[in-house]
């Protein structure tokens, strides 16, 4: 009897996310293949990545701040499906790499209604999101993803 409760038990959780983003991160670094954006019935999904910075001296510095790039790069690729992209870029490249990027965050309305569901560190100190939106927000902000 405890290993039919344990085998519908894991059977529902996969059949509960069956539906969802599936992990970016592959032994401790990006997998090699992932989505970044998924529409179901119930949810827009999004996921955002964050780098650390090596400056920072504590393992708690980089996790923090690339945990924080990651939440502000789902936001914008939320925005970038709801409400399109209109992108302006200035990158510096000195031997091949590149040595400044800025990314300003700034969310409202709706997409500040955004849920974090995931959060997953690779080896380096980066991070990896998974956030969602419900669609029933969505319809009541007068927003539909799939006209786009």
């Amino acid at each position: 009897m405890k290993k039919i409760c344990t085998l519908l038990a894991v059977a529902l959780c996969l059949c509960a996310c069956g539906s969802t983003l599936k992990t970016a991160v592959k032994n401790g670094a990006i997998a090699p293949a992932f989505n970044d954006t998924l529409l179901t019935g119930d949810y827009l999904w999004v996921r955002g990545f964050g780098a650390a910075n090596p400056n920072h001296t504590t393992d708690s510095q980089r996790r923090i701040m690339s945990r924080e790039a990651a939440v502000a790069h789902a936001y914008q690729r939320a925005s970038e499906v709801l409400y399109g992209a209109n992108l302006e870029a200035n990158v510096q490249v000195v031997d091949a790499v590149s040595a400044g990027s800025t990314i300003t965050s700034g969310t409202n309305g709706v997409i500040s209604q955004m849920e974090l569901v995931s959060t997953e560190y690779m080896e380096d100190g980066g991070c990896a999101v998974i956030m969602r939106l419900a669609r029933e927000r969505l319809k009541k902000a007068g927003l539909d993803p799939e006209d786009k």
